[in-house]
């Protein structure tokens, strides 16, 4: 079963305001077993609304409408589908009765832009808005759904998750949809292809294969469809072990896991401590590090060291070694890697100097150039990378690629 999702408002088109409501109600529908194939955004006119839902009736089952019930001018939506739909506008006592229990609590009074709003369709199945004052409605033609409800996205997702599911569940008869996300990290989608090959050519053809990339990252989904979930579970099951098998070395967790998170994972079976030194990225390693709920187990703190004399007098890093190397370069990574052990007295430290851009660069390093240290008291592994020309990416890529190498750090620290 198909559907098409339709977002009304002028602001999603000039840019004003980001379309979450289509990402979420995807997600929604694709769990009860329904493809969103289309997502729509259009403007607050009438031909367009008429125009979009006629197309999205040819090709979809299930047609879902956000944007336009409003009280003001602009908000058109209503009427438009009232007249599509052959009916008229009649008063609907529960749902002004909604209205007044809304503005009672805001302390309101009712004015008469408003008590329109409970004059809806006498050809549709109202839902009652828990939020808000617009109420949501289903229509139905030729064995098809069209459901209107409000752009406040968590009016709407009260209603998708109270009324629209359990409604589409009780009127057709839907698949199962399964999907298993592994998650990679330190390695392109085209070296991932290129060791999936064997398994792409034998794998059960009810299985997808999605590779979703992703900054330093690749997330592979694997998606299986049909009518018999313990069946399907078991193919799913098969599938991944299968592609485990092939790249289990660059995987560093599955479904929603976060590659920060894991590196936490493992710095707590250790019972071991970490800290880092920055320069291009800022702190934005840390960041990500203490992003996780309960990271001050394991991570003491961070030096941004951004100038040189932040990396010699918080750092340790010698003057002669800046200026025969420079800031970017193996050998003062590496010291900043030794004075973030001593003066942030951590077990496992990552240190990161590089050129983010757009300037800076020269042509022994270039922008992109960036050099990635982490070590303990033992030992201390240093690289030297090239990025892009992009200054935010590189930031980030510099981060991820920092995470790697601590989350390889660790493994062989468990192996010893």
């Amino acid at each position: 079963m198909k559907c098409t999702i339709l977002s009304i408002g002028d602001e999603l088109l000039i840019g004003q305001t980001l379309n979450t409501n289509a990402h979420w109600m995807s997600q929604k529908m694709n769990e009860i077993g329904i493809d969103v194939i289309h997502h729509i955004s259009l403007s607050d006119e009438k031909n367009d609304i008429i125009s979009c839902l006629e197309n999205a009736l040819k090709t979809s089952q299930v047609v879902l409408i956000t944007g336009g019930l409003g009280p003001t001018s602009d908000d058109i939506t209503k009427d438009v589908l009232c007249d599509y739909f052959g009916g008229n506008l009649v008063f609907n006592e529960s749902a002004y009765q909604n209205i007044e229990r809304i503005f009672a609590l805001r302390k309101r009074l009712i004015n008469e832009s408003t008590k329109r709003v409970a004059y809806l369709p006498d050809v549709c199945k109202v839902i009652q808005n828990k939020n808000g004052t617009a109420a949501g409605m289903i229509f139905s033609k030729d064995g098809k759904t069209i459901v209107s409800m409000p752009g406040v996205p968590y009016e709407m997702k009260d209603m998708i998750i109270d009324d629209v599911v359990p409604y589409l569940k009780s009127t057709y008869t839907l698949p199962y949809i399964f999907h298993c996300n592994i998650q990679t990290a330190g390695v392109g989608e085209t070296q991932l292809a290129d060791r999936l090959i064997d398994f792409e050519k034998n794998k059960d053809p009810r299985i997808k294969l999605a590779y979703l990339p992703n900054i330093g990252k690749v997330r592979l989904r694997l998606t299986i469809k049909g009518e018999d979930s313990e069946e399907l579970n078991a193919v799913l099951e098969n599938a991944k072990n299968e592609v485990v098998s092939c790249i289990e070395e660059h995987i560093y967790g599955f479904g929603n896991d976060l590659l920060e998170q894991k590196i936490g994972e493992l710095l707590l079976e250790k019972n071991l401590t970490i800290g880092t030194a920055e320069s291009c990225t800022g702190g934005y390693l840390a960041h990500l590090i203490t992003s996780i709920p309960g990271s001050s187990a394991y991570f003491k703190g961070s030096v941004i060291a951004y100038s040189n004399e932040i990396k010699q007098h918080f750092l340790g890093v010698k003057e002669e070694t800046l200026t025969s190397f420079g800031a970017v370069s193996e050998q003062t990574v590496s010291e900043m890697v030794a004075g973030a052990l001593k003066h942030l007295n951590v077990d496992i430290a990552v240190a990161i100097s590089g050129v983010a851009g757009p300037t800076g660069g020269t042509p022994e390093k270039p922008v992109g150039t960036v050099v990635i240290g982490i070590g303990n008291k033992e030992k201390t592994i240093v690289k030297k990378l090239s990025f892009t020309n992009h200054r935010d990416r590189n930031i980030q890529l510099a981060a991820v690629v920092a995470l790697v190498m601590t989350r390889k750090f660790l493994l062989n620290q468990l192996k010893d």
